[in-house]
């Protein structure tokens, strides 16, 4: 691996001016971290021999990587005799540098660690408005495993988040399709279920309904904000398209909670995920039927470049995924 080295423009400019031209000529490919490495270790022990037992490397290897910063920096680091290695001037120079370099790749690679060991970080994770219900045991799951990792969820429309994510304001999130596929990478299925007509009187969910009927009774809907794009929205308004018709809910709401909180006054019908009637307690104060023919509402995960996944985001999506296999067990679209 590569490391840029910041802090030694000065000893560079020195090392360069004062190595021979006769025996490097034209200064070669930046130095790495390995290379320091090996230098260090070859100063320590005062041999390649010694050096390379300790590194666990074989002689020749240490000889060629210090051979290669040499041609790097353009100078001669090391006077070889049979005696061992004896530090140059431009070496001696050249040494609290490397010491600080080494330590410092060493910082570098240590302030990650509790990041990529999931231990400690922010995961920001996006999820359709209702997932807060049907999904309640998730964040409380997520903390008792990563108890240091702070979780910040964001419940939004489906076509919101996928706009955080598309923008990278979030890595990832749980969305309702179907959604703009554009700039985000969408994974499988992970639940389907049933979005059904709920009313406070039996009479009208004695069977189900079509869209057509829908266009004539009085309806609450919710995404107010994003009647146009939300999933659900979309299904319904295609319906009743495809037979001339507008649907024009009388209420307009944000979330689903609220389309059914209106239905339970008796002032309109609502159509509403099964799941997420039930989760709010709906499903004993409503009565339900399936639509004609029957509306399914389908969940993924997606993400906008899902190789660049911190650990931590990994790790919800692993939960997701997990809790989200025990809701399509539970709820089958009838």
């Amino acid at each position: 691996m590569t490391l840029p080295i910041f802090n030694l423009c000065e000893t560079l400019v020195y090392l360069h001016e004062t190595s021979t031209v006769e025996t490097f000529g034209k200064v070669g490919p930046e130095m790495t971290i390995l290379q320091v490495n090996y230098f260090l270790a070859a100063t320590a022990g005062g041999s390649l021999t010694q050096a390379a037992d300790e590194l666990g490397v074989a002689q020749p290897t240490v000889s060629e990587q210090i051979r290669k910063l040499e041609q790097s920096l353009g100078v001669v680091l090391f006077a070889r005799a049979k005696q061992g290695l004896t530090l140059t001037e431009a070496g001696q120079h050249f040494l609290p540098y490397a010491r600080r370099v080494a330590q410092e790749y060493e910082d570098a690679m240590a302030s990650v660690t509790g990041i990529r060991d999931r231990i400690e970080g922010t995961v920001s994770f996006g999820m359709f408005n209702s997932g807060q219900h049907v999904l309640a045991g998730l964040v409380p799951a997520f903390r008792t495993m990563y108890p240091n990792i702070h979780v910040r969820v964001i419940g939004a429309n489906s076509a919101q988040v996928a706009d955080m994510v598309r923008s990278n304001r979030l890595e990832a999130g749980v969305v309702a399709l179907p959604i703009e596929a554009r700039g985000l990478t969408i994974g499988d299925a992970l639940w389907s279920c049933e979005a059904a007509y709920f009313h406070t009187e039996s009479d009208a969910t004695a069977a189900p309904v079509p869209v057509a009927n829908l266009t004539l009774r009085p309806m609450v809907l919710a995404e107010s904000g994003w009647s146009q794009l939300d999933p659900t929205r979309r299904q319904l308004n295609d319906r009743a398209q495809k037979l001339g018709l507008s649907l024009t809910p009388d209420v307009e709401v944000e979330t689903p909670a609220g389309a059914l909180a209106v239905a339970a006054t008796g002032l309109a019908g609502t159509v509403v995920s099964a799941p997420v009637a039930e989760a709010l307690g709906y499903g004993k104060t409503l009565h339900s039927v399936s639509l004609d023919p029957p509306l399914i509402e389908t969940f993924a995960i997606i993400t906008r470049d899902p190789w660049s996944l911190s650990p931590g985001t990994k790790a919800m999506i692993e939960l997701v995924e997990e809790h989200m296999s025990k809701l399509h067990d539970e709820y089958q679209p009838g």
